[in-house]
C-alpha cells in the first residue's frame, strides 16, 4: 500500500517561520544578484529583510547557506519519492518519474526555472558557494543512501551509496545542463522536449544495473 502523503495544514506558528524564511531568502537573491556575493553582508540581508542579524542566522547558518536557499529548498525530494513510491516499483523508477514531472512543471529542481537562472550562474561562478553546495550534495547522497539501504534490506550499504552517487550524479548533470541551456537564452518551452529526452536517456544507463534494486 503506497505511504499516505496526506499533509496536515500549517499551524501559525509555522506559516510565520516559513513567511520569515522567506522574506529574508527573497532579499538575499535580490542583493547578492545586483551587488555580487562577496560584496553584501548578512547585516544588509537584515535590513533588507526587516529582521534583526540574529534572525537571519537563526534560519541561515552561514552567509552561504543564504545564497544557496532556493536550491537547498529540495533536498529531501528524493528520499520522499523512494519513501512513498507505489508497490510494484524501483527507487530507480520513483526517482526518475519524480525528475521528469519536475521538467514538465519547469521547476528550479531541475534546472526549467528561467528566474533561478541567474542565481545558478552566480553559485556557479563563486568558489565559496560551489564548496557549500558540494557539503550539501553530500549530505543529499548520505540521506539518499540511508533511505535505500533500509529499502534494499540484505543488499547492504554499499550498494545503496553506489547507487545514491549514480542517480544523484545523473541529476546533477541534468541539472546543470539546463540551467546552462536557460543561462544561454533558451527558453524552458523550447528546452523541454530536448530535457526529456535527455533525461530519461540518462536514467535508462542504470537500468541494466540497478533496474530492479530494492522493488517493493
Amino acid at each position: 500500500m503506497p505511504a499516505d502523503t496526506t499533509t496536515a495544514p500549517l499551524g501559525l506558528r509555522e506559516r510565520k517561520r516559513l513567511e520569515t524564511r522567506t522574506a529574508i531568502s527573497r532579499a538575499a537573491a535580490d542583493l547578492f544578484l545586483r551587488d555580487g556575493f562577496h560584496n553584501v553582508s548578512v547585516g544588509e540581508v537584515a535590513k533588507a529583510a526587516d529582521v534583526s542579524k540574529v534572525t537571519v542566522f537563526n534560519y541561515f547558518p552561514t552567509k552561504e547557506d543564504l545564497a544557496l536557499a532556493p536550491l537547498a529548498e529540495h533536498t529531501g525530494d528524493e528520499v520522499r519519492a523512494v519513501r512513498e513510491r507505489p508497490a510494484g516499483t524501483t527507487p530507480l523508477d520513483a526517482l526518475r518519474d519524480a525528475f521528469l514531472r519536475d521538467l514538465a512543471a519547469h521547476a528550479p529542481q531541475a534546472g526549467m526555472y528561467e528566474a533561478a537562472a541567474p542565481l545558478v550562474r552566480m553559485i556557479l561562478t563563486t568558489p565559496a558557494l560551489n564548496a557549500r553546495l558540494l557539503a550539501i550534495e553530500a549530505d543529499r547522497e548520505q540521506a539518499l543512501a540511508d533511505a535505500l539501504a533500509e529499502e534494499a534490506g540484505g543488499l547492504g550499504a554499499v550498494d545503496a551509496r553506489v547507487f545514491a552517487a549514480a542517480a544523484l550524479g545523473i541529476r546533477r548533470t541534468l541539472v546543470t545542463e539546463n540551467f546552462q541551456r536557460l543561462i544561454e537564452g533558451e527558453s524552458p518551452v523550447s528546452l523541454l522536449p530536448e530535457a526529456r529526452a535527455r533525461a530519461v536517456r540518462a536514467f535508462g544507463l542504470l537500468e541494466s544495473g540497478f533496474g530492479g534494486y530494492a522493488i517493493r
